[in-house]
C-alpha cells in the first residue's frame, strides 16, 4: 500500500503564529496485487502505479473534471488570476468527491493549531512511544537545549547494531516530525486491524510505503529532515529482504510532479481551508466528501498533557478556539 502524505500551509511551526492552522493529510492507495513482483524487484511507487490501470483510470477521471484539465498544486504558481485559482480549487473539490465512490481512496487527516501542538508536547511523546515503541523498544525522551541563535532545540541519540545515531533539530520541526511519525503508526494499526477483520482477496499482510513530499529545507542532495523522519518511523535498517520493515519512507524523484503527490497536496490545502473557515464553501465541500465514506479519520487536536486528545474536525465549533 502507498501512503501519500503532505501538510499545509507549511511543514514546520513558526514563532509568533500560535493560532495558525496546519493540516497533515495521508491518502492510502492500494496498488494492484498483481504488480507485487515489481515491488519485490525494487521498483519505486512511480513505476508501479504507472502500470496500475485502476489508479491511472482514477487520475484520468479526476483530471477530466478539473478547470485546467490537469492536476496542479492547491496554490498553483502557474495560475495568476485569483478567480482562476478559486475555479481550479472548487473543481478539484467537486471532482474528487465525484470519483471516490468508484475508486475509494482512503483519506486520513489531522489538523492542529500551533499553540495546541506545542502545549501537547508531552502527550505527543507519550503516544509516539506507545504506538511505535521507541528506538529499540526503549522509548524516546528528547533532551532540550537553546542553540547559539537562541532557538529551542530537541535532541535524542541512540546506538544500535549500525552505530551511533542522532535526531537533533529545532523544536519547531521536531514536534511536527513526531506527529507525522505517530500519525503513520496510528494509521498502520487502523488498516492492519481492517485487513485482519475483512481478509481482502489478494492481500495477505500489510506493508506501508510512505511517500512524503520534500520537506522544507531539504533538497535532492540534502535530506536532513527526511532522515530524521525516517529514524522516527523506522529507526533500524534491515539487512535482509525477508526482514524488510513494515513501514518505509520514500519520496518521488521530482517534487510536486507525480499525481499522488499533487492529489494529497490539494487535499491538505482543501481541509486546512475548511479548518480556517468552518462555515465557508470548502468546509461544505468537506462535509459533502465525508458522506461518501472516504474518511479513515479526520480530527483536530485539543490541548492535552498525558495523551493526545482530538475530536472530529468536520463538526468543529470555532467559538472554542
Amino acid at each position: 500500500m502507498y501512503f501519500f502524505s503532505d501538510g499545509c500551509p507549511t511543514d514546520w511551526l513558526q514563532d509568533g503564529k500560535d493560532d495558525q492552522w496546519h493540516t497533515i493529510v495521508n491518502m492510502l492507495i492500494q496498488s494492484d496485487p498483481q504488480l507485487q513482483p515489481m515491488v519485490d524487484q525494487g521498483n519505486d511507487h512511480v513505476a508501479v502505479l504507472d502500470q496500475d490501470t485502476r489508479y491511472q483510470s482514477m487520475v484520468k477521471e479526476l483530471q477530466k473534471e478539473l478547470s485546467t484539465g490537469k492536476l496542479g498544486k492547491w496554490r498553483p504558481k502557474h495560475i495568476r488570476k485569483r478567480n482562476d485559482k478559486e475555479r481550479y480549487r472548487e473543481s478539484f473539490c467537486k471532482a474528487f468527491t465525484a470519483i471516490v465512490p468508484k475508486y475509494r481512496p482512503l483519506v486520513s487527516a489531522c489538523s492542529f493549531q500551533e499553540k495546541v501542538l506545542r502545549d501537547s508536547k508531552q502527550a505527543l511523546l507519550n503516544d509516539y512511544n506507545q504506538h511505535i515503541g521507541g528506538v529499540e523498544g526503549r522509548g524516546i525522551g528528547f533532551g532540550e537545549y537553546i542553540d547559539s541563535k537562541n532557538r529551542r532545540c530537541m535532541k535524542h541519540s541512540y546506538v544500535n547494531f549500525y552505530g551511533y545515531h542522532e535526531i537533533d533539530t529545532l523544536e519547531n520541526k521536531a514536534l511536527v516530525l513526531l506527529l507525522m511519525a505517530f500519525f503513520v503508526a496510528d494509521q498502520y494499526v487502523f488498516h492492519s486491524k481492517k485487513i485482519r477483520e475483512t481478509k481482502p482477496r489478494g492481500i495477505e499482510g500489510l506493508r506501508f510505503t510512505v511517500v512524503s513530499d520534500t520537506l522544507s529545507g531539504d533538497d535532492q542532495d540534502k535530506r536532513f529532515s527526511e532522515e530524521n523522519l525516517r529514524k522516527l518511523i523506522d529507526p533500524d535498517p534491515y539487512p535482509f529482504p525477508e526482514n524488510a520493515p513494515i513501514i518505509t519512507l520514500t519520496r518521488s524523484p521530482a517534487s510536486d510532479t507525480f499525481s499522488g503527490d499533487l492529489i494529497v497536496d490539494n487535499l491538505a490545502g482543501w481541509l486546512n481551508s475548511a479548518m480556517m473557515d468552518p462555515t465557508g464553501k470548502y468546509a461544505q465541500y468537506a462535509r459533502n466528501l465525508a458522506s461518501k465514506g472516504v474518511w479513515a479519520g479526520w480530527h483536530h487536536l485539543l490541548p492535552s498533557t498525558t495523551k493526545l486528545v482530538s475530536e472530529p474536525a468536520i463538526n468543529r465549533d470555532p467559538s472554542q478556539d
